[in-house]
């Protein structure tokens, strides 16, 4: 039987280089990356930004600036808008961080088996995950830089260095709580995985490892004694709800790839999955203690944690795809070269696959958002805008993403829109434009029907009763025109799905 080469094709630091950089291919061609609150967090990166030169946003917001464990992006886009403007910008941090979540998985690989295994490759469709595809980028931002700070974590651990080690990743985890707590909670779930692994496989009993990787993660836990000591700046005051819902998390699991084509996301998950269990039961294939009690910690935490803490939605949902990862990396090279060829063939096919279909869905989607967002050339500049999504009952696979649309008449005209989040210890944002009221913020743009409406608007009862003094303009995305009755709408614009009303006074 012929041994693997030192250098099989895989292995070579310029593919891993290649691969990681093939996985922003997606987001070449929409002008604005087509994830679900994307638009709506560009709307509050905007008033951050320009919020003291507008006197449009200062009569609809205010904005006070606050250490929160949720500001990754907040932070990076409205810097980078200084050079390239905010969509662009937009553009540029949205596509770095597929590119270093795939770098972070390959380098832990690497670190970890001393070489990038073939089973690797089928890791990294995940990192166009369904939390990604959400938009919920600051979560994502800090989940791919604590994948690259855990391959630093995995080097300074092997070579013996703790002090060094220490001493960085104090000011390491902090970064990784600014941009958000649940990546660096995450983060902190591996290294102690990690740790147990090491002082295990060193000899240690499991009552000596578990107090070694306490003490070994100690460093980590400054933003813990600020979440204590400032309980309500960092949402940590803020309960939990929906434990242990099962079939919700049976859909977590099924849903780690959904996009477009549920046919096409469902049938991806199968060579996951696949692999897993082949390297559970093959006798050529096992585990890395170093990365699988990582992944076996991420998938209790998965299981344990419920959807909705600490003013954060979808908790236990962004556990999935990372504990599907770190099990997947975990997974050390086969030492039969036949094999491992057809396994990293199969593995490039599969990423193949998903970044060409993610590349079409992405394309279509793009049009889709542009169709809508053409109503925003017929908003005046400083207008006050009441936005109503029709939302379907039980949601569809294919979502055409547009709940927070609207987002972008607050970049483009420093509009009043009624979609953005003001959670304490979650955003910064403030609603200054209480006439509005009740319609200020999110959920209120959203429109269920009568049906299954548990938040929101209803529609007509909107329409009829919403303060005319405190709005400008209606949208009503989804309802064709004329569906706004009332006497004091004028349509102004529409795409026939879509409608942007004048409200005459």
């Amino acid at each position: 039987m012929d041994a693997i080469p030192k250098a099989a094709w895989w292995e070579r630091r310029w593919v891993a280089i290649g691969l990681a950089f093939a996985c922003a291919v997606p987001l070449l061609w929409p002008a604005l990356p087509p994830l679900a609150d994307l638009p709506g967090h560009m709307g509050r990166w905007h008033i951050a930004a320009a919020l003291h030169g507008s006197a449009d946003l200062q009569r609809y917001y205010d904005f006070q600036w606050a250490v929160i464990p949720n500001l990754g992006m907040d932070l990076l886009v409205p810097a980078l808008a200084t050079l390239f403007g905010l969509e662009f910008a937009t553009k540029l941090a949205v596509m770095a961080i597929p590119v270093l979540t795939a770098a972070g998985l390959l380098g832990m690989a690497r670190e970890a088996h001393g070489r990038v295994p073939p089973t690797a490759l089928f890791a990294l469709p995940l990192v166009y995950s369904w939390p990604f595809q959400f938009g919920f980028v600051n979560f994502a931002l800090s989940q791919a830089l604590a994948f690259c700070a855990f391959v630093l974590w995995l080097r300074l651990g092997r070579q013996g260095r703790f002090g060094l080690r220490a001493a960085l990743f104090v000011p390491i985890a902090c970064v990784l709580w600014l941009a958000h707590s649940f990546g660096w909670g995450m983060f902190g779930l591996m290294a102690a995985g990690a740790e147990l692994a090491r002082l295990r496989a060193g000899g240690r009993g499991w009552l000596a490892a578990l107090v070694g990787a306490g003490v070994q993660c100690i460093p980590l836990a400054l933003p813990l004694v600020f979440m204590m000591t400032h309980a309500g700046g960092a949402g940590a005051g803020l309960g939990a709800d929906d434990w242990f819902d099962w079939p919700l998390k049976l859909l977590w699991i099924v849903a780690m790839l959904r996009d477009r084509w549920q046919w096409l996301d469902i049938v991806s998950l199968v060579p996951l999955l696949g692999i897993l269990y082949v390297a559970w039961r093959h006798p050529r294939f096992r585990f890395s203690a170093m990365l699988g009690w990582p992944a076996l910690l991420a998938l209790a935490a998965f299981v344990v944690l419920p959807r909705l803490l600490m003013g954060g939605a979808y908790v236990d949902m962004r556990m999935a795809p990372a504990a599907a990862m770190l099990a997947i990396v975990a997974i050390a090279p086969t030492r039969d070269a036949r094999i491992g060829r057809m396994v990293a063939l199969v593995g490039l096919a599969l990423l193949l696959v998903r970044l060409v279909g993610t590349t079409v869905s992405f394309v279509e989607r793009s049009a889709e958002q542009q169709s809508e967002l053409a109503a925003i050339d017929a908003i005046p500049r400083g207008a006050a805008v009441l936005t109503l999504v029709s939302r379907p009952c039980n949601g569809q696979w294919s979502d055409l993403r547009r709940d927070h649309l609207a987002g972008l008449a607050i970049v483009r005209r420093d509009a009043f829109v009624n979609d953005q989040w003001t959670l304490d210890g979650q955003q910064l944002l403030r609603i200054r434009h209480q006439v509005a009221a009740p319609f200020l913020a999110d959920p209120s743009q959203l429109v269920y029907p009568k049906a299954c409406k548990d938040i929101g608007s209803d529609f007509g009862p909107a329409i009829a009763t919403f303060p005319r003094a405190a709005f400008t303009h209606v949208w009503t995305i989804g309802f064709p025109p004329g569906a706004a009755k009332a006497a004091d709408l004028r349509v102004v614009w529409t795409n026939g799905e879509s409608t942007l009303y004048r409200v005459t006074r």
